[in-house]
C-alpha cells in the first residue's frame, strides 16, 4: 500500500492511502524501520484511508504497541467518523490519540503530561501462561470455558482457547493473579481472532479488549505487570 513519509519538528508522518486490512503489513514494517532509526515518535495520517477493518485494527495495534515498547509515541490523524467508532467499539479511543488538525497533533509531542505516562503505562503488555475463565455476557447459565492468557495489558488478554467466539461477541472473564485469592472480574469484547497461517504458534485463539474496567481493576493489573516485568528484567 502506498505509505509516504515526511517530517516535521522531528516528528514523522507516515501519509497512508487505501484500505488498511490483512494485507497492510506494510504499515507494521515502516513503523519498525523508522523505530530501528531512532525515530520514535509518529503520526499515522488516514485521511485517505477509506476503510479500516478488524484485521486493519490489529495491524494498527501492533504498530502502536511497537513504539510504546520503544519508549516512542505514536498518534493518529484525520481519522474518519467510522474508524473513530470503531476504536470506541472495542475500547481503543481512550488509548490511540487522534487529531484531526496536524498542526495540534505535532504540537501535541511537546506537552510532557502524566496522561501520556498512564497511557504508556496502560498499554504495557505482559507475556504469561495464566489460566482464564469466560463465557459469553447476558446468557442465563451461560458455560464457562477455559484458557491461557498469553499476554496481557491494561486494554485486553490473549486468550489461547480452541473455544472461539465471532468478532463483537461480550464475554465476561474470570482470572486470579499468583499470590492472590479472590478472582477478577471484566467485561471484554472480542476484536481479533489469530490467523492459522500468520500466527500459528498462537492458534487457535481470540484478543479480547476489555470494556467498562474500573479503575480499580485497571490499577491491580498495571501494578502486576510492573511487578513481573522488573522482577523478569533483574533475574
Amino acid at each position: 500500500m502506498p505509505i509516504g513519509i515526511r517530517e516535521i519538528s522531528g516528528i514523522s508522518i507516515l501519509d497512508i492511502e487505501g484500505n488498511i486490512d490483512i494485507n497492510s503489513s506494510d504499515i507494521i514494517e515502516t513503523v519498525g524501520w523508522l523505530l530501528n532509526s531512532g525515530k520514535l515518535n509518529m503520526i499515522l495520517n488516514l485521511e485517505c484511508v477509506g476503510l479500516v477493518d478488524y484485521n486493519g485494527l490489529s495491524v494498527l495495534t501492533i504498530a502502536f504497541k511497537n513504539t510504546v515498547n520503544h519508549k516512542g509515541a505514536l498518534k493518529f490523524l484525520g481519522v474518519t467518523l467510522s474508524v473513530r467508532e470503531l476504536f470506541r467499539i472495542v475500547k481503543l479511543d481512550s488509548v490511540f490519540e487522534t487529531f484531526s488538525d496536524e498542526k495540534a497533533c505535532v504540537a501535541s509531542f511537546f506537552d510532557e503530561s502524566a496522561q501520556k505516562l498512564h497511557l504508556r503505562r496502560k498499554f504495557k503488555r505482559l507475556d504469561l501462561h495464566l489460566p482464564i475463565q469466560y463465557k459469553i455476557s447476558g446468557q442465563a447459565n451461560a458455560k464457562f470455558f477455559t484458557g491461557n492468557i498469553l499476554n496481557l495489558s491494561a486494554v485486553g488478554v490473549y486468550i489461547y482457547t480452541p473455544y472461539i467466539f465471532p468478532l463483537n461477541t461480550m464475554l465476561d472473564l474470570q482470572f486470579t493473579f499468583p499470590d492472590t485469592h479472590a478472582p477478577l472480574e471484566a467485561e471484554a469484547n472480542v476484536v481479533w481472532l489469530a490467523d492459522k497461517q500468520l500466527q500459528s504458534h498462537v492458534s487457535p485463539g481470540m484478543g479480547a479488549g476489555f470494556v467498562h474496567l474500573t479503575a480499580e481493576k485497571e490499577k491491580a493489573i498495571i501494578d502486576f505487570i510492573d511487578k513481573n516485568i522488573t522482577y523478569r528484567s533483574e533475574q
